[in-house]
């Protein structure tokens, strides 16, 4: 069925959003008749919550509503304006613009220009027409698809029209550029295009055409296309299921062709950011975490394959939907676990970084890559000890070392070291491959990216929560001015804020002379701004002043009991009725004659 507006309303009402929720509670499994023995209970201390993982809070952004209209009433408007009015065409243009933006109407589905032959060379026109031909010259094939998991799982008969391998479509493959050119866009050209896309059925015809392409040279481009379409949220909540079990298609029909897979791997990254429903769709019914397993394993080579199922496996453990209270990016990332990426994406990392013992040459941007992947995945203890036993652990280290001077891979390192250093056992360890001094050096390095010393103090919060060593060693590097300094460089990074005031709660109760070298750099004027600045983090910046010895009030106002209010306001019912007696004063006397009362009977 068509996901798009009739066009036989002149005006919509449409919900804008790039979420859709099913709210059921996150599935758990059986439980397993021996449980593994953790190295040590992970503690439960000033750690703050991480920033990356399933246990994150990912930025969430609230639906909105517009109104919005057809093209063919946009386009009768203006020939109004030049009929009636006598307009010429850029000032008609430009009248019918202004008065249905008076009006609140939202014009990004609509071309704004008159009719003419030079619109219908838009390359979204142009696309949309190109891909709903194609859609149609092919001839009708059904193909079985393995469909959910477990004892849910079923066949799912997929119908399309496919062309022949030998099909004549014209320029299909230039027509796919271009419309994936306009959608790619910076700034409101790509956001117009998106959505016009979208309003002209491109979310129907996309699917098509990547089903009707599949067994030829142009897929490639059409899954390109879907991926620079699905950037915008409506066109998410367009894609439906026909969408998603087009990209399944694609990738188990040709999972031995390289450009395929990363297509196609892009596309269903960005059909899932900030949509729960695509995510549960995927990972639920269309066996996403599978398809991305062996396609670490069959394209272990080819570096844009890795990092496209890696980006597929990162958005699988987004919890970025406002419509969803609950997401099962745990269960997702266990699953990755249970069918073996560990050891595939520890083997990339060792293939790309420095710090494995093959070494080689490092590509920053796809070490990044992994690392930050290898943090989202590390959401149980168990998944923990399974990556500290392949040696993670120390190649992670490594490649902080080695990248001190990068925050590309710096950030995505102390990500994955702040999730592992939840145990204490790895603690110690990261205290013995010198990781406070580390930390140290990288809050003093990188005052210009807010990021990633936002990641250094996460990592520092995590290394000294219950572990006194790892303190003394931060402050014995001269941490403390390095800590200091990033609180003033940064002052309204909320976040950084919050994870340097544990860190100072941390440091002052555990670490000999810290709290005298804190005062002695300034941290007390820092969070006495700090409390006052944010309610966020006014308990936080006040309990690391307390732990600091400072002085700070801890005792809280009396703001009256429940139901108080109204009786200051108006009175007590039941109280004693004190009207008569004012009466009685010279004041009220005085009123009342004012008002021309008589007053000689009171």
């Amino acid at each position: 069925s068509r996901l798009s507006q009739s066009a036989n309303s002149s005006k919509t009402l449409v919900h804008r959003s790039s979420r859709c929720c099913h709210l059921r509670p996150p599935l758990r499994g059986p439980a397993p008749s021996k449980l593994p023995r953790p190295l040590r209970k992970a503690p439960m201390g000033l750690q703050a919550p991480p920033t990356v993982g399933v246990h994150s809070t990912d930025k969430k952004v609230a639906p909105t509503f517009a109104a919005r209209i057809q093209q063919d009433t946009f386009d009768e408007a203006v020939r109004e304006n030049m009929e009636d009015l006598d307009m010429d065409e850029a000032e008609a243009v430009q009248d019918a613009i202004a008065q249905f933006e008076a009006q609140g109407i939202d014009l990004s589905n609509v071309l704004k220009e008159a009719p003419s032959a030079e619109r219908d060379a838009h390359p979204v026109v142009r696309g949309c027409a190109a891909l709903d031909a194609a859609a149609k010259a092919g001839s009708e094939e059904t193909m079985e698809l393995q469909y959910g998991e477990g004892a849910a799982q079923s066949t799912m008969k997929l119908t399309f029209r496919a062309l022949d391998p030998a099909q004549d479509v014209g320029d299909l493959v230039g027509d796919l550029n271009a419309l994936r050119a306009a959608c790619e866009r910076s700034g409101d050209e790509g956001r117009a295009a998106q959505a016009l896309l979208g309003a002209r059925e491109g979310m129907d015809l996309l699917p098509s055409a990547c089903l009707a392409c599949l067994r030829r040279d142009e897929l490639p481009a059409a899954l390109w296309a879907l991926r620079a379409a699905l950037a915008d949220a409506e066109n998410r909540d367009r894609v439906g299921l026909r969408g998603l079990l087009a990209l399944q298609a694609c990738l188990v029909e040709r999972r031995a062709d390289a450009a395929v897979q990363a297509a196609a791997f892009h596309a269903a990254a960005a059909a899932m950011v900030g949509h729960e429903a695509n995510r549960a769709c995927l990972h639920e019914k269309c066996a996403l975490v599978a398809s991305a397993v062996a396609a670490l394993k069959g394209h272990a080579d080819d570096v844009n394959v890795v990092l496209a199922a890696c980006a597929a496996l990162r958005a699988l453990t987004l919890q970025d939907d406002a419509r969803k209270a609950l997401n099962k990016g745990f269960d997702r990332a266990r699953a990755a676990a249970d069918l073996g990426a560990l050891p595939l994406l520890n083997a990339q990392l060792a293939k790309l970084g420095t710090g494995g013992e093959n070494g080689g040459a490092s590509d920053a941007g796809a070490t990044a890559a992994l690392l930050l992947t290898l943090s989202r995945l590390a959401a149980s203890n168990k998944i923990c000890e399974t990556l500290v036993s392949l040696g993670t652990l120390d190649r992670a280290v490594g490649l902080l070392r080695a990248h001190i001077a990068d925050a590309t891979v710096c950030r995505p390192a102390c990500a994955l070291l702040s999730a592992l250093a939840g145990n204490d056992d790895v603690k110690q360890r990261l205290g013995e491959a010198r990781a406070p001094e580390l930390t140290a050096a990288l809050l003093g390095g990188h005052l210009d990216a807010p990021a990633a010393l936002d990641a250094a103090a996460q990592l520092l919060t995590a290394l000294t929560t219950r572990h006194g060593s790892n303190c003394e060693a931060f402050v014995a590097g001269g941490g403390v001015e390095a800590l200091v300094g990033a609180m003033r460089a940064c002052p309204k990074h909320l976040a950084l804020q919050k994870r340097c005031c544990l860190a100072v709660r941390n440091l002052a109760v555990r670490a000999e002379g810290a709290t005298q070298a804190l005062l002695e750099q300034g941290a007390e004027p820092l969070l006495r701004e700090a409390m006052e600045a944010s309610p966020e983090l006014h308990d936080l910046a006040k309990a690391a002043l307390r732990d600091m010895h400072c002085d700070v009030s801890l005792a809280q106002p009396w703001k009256g009991m429940p139901g108080e209010s109204k009786t200051l306001e108006q009175g007590d019912a039941d109280g004693e009725n004190r009207f008569e007696q004012f009466m009685d004063t010279p004041e009220a006397r005085a009123a009342m004659q004012a008002a021309g009362f008589d007053t000689t009977q009171m």
